[in-house]
């Protein structure tokens, strides 16, 4: 049996925007899923798979804000 072997997904995956939400200094993004309607925690963008087991693409609508030292 082959341990590397991917399935491909039979239909188109939703997209979602993250949201960014910084804690103890990591950064994290937070999504509300498609399919159940909870928010989820994501540490990347990309193909992401919810507790839920949903699968849906994750993906920033704005660029990270940089913090400036006051």
């Amino acid at each position: 049996m082959n341990q590397n072997a991917y399935t491909a997904l039979t239909r188109e995956l939703p997209s979602v925007a993250a949201v960014d939400l910084v804690t103890a200094g990591t950064l994290q993004l937070v999504v509300r899923c498609p399919s159940c309607g909870a928010q989820h925690r994501h540490l990347g963008l990309g193909l992401r798979r919810s507790p839920c087991g949903s699968f849906y693409l994750v993906t920033r609508t704005e660029p990270i804000a940089k913090l400036s030292a006051a």
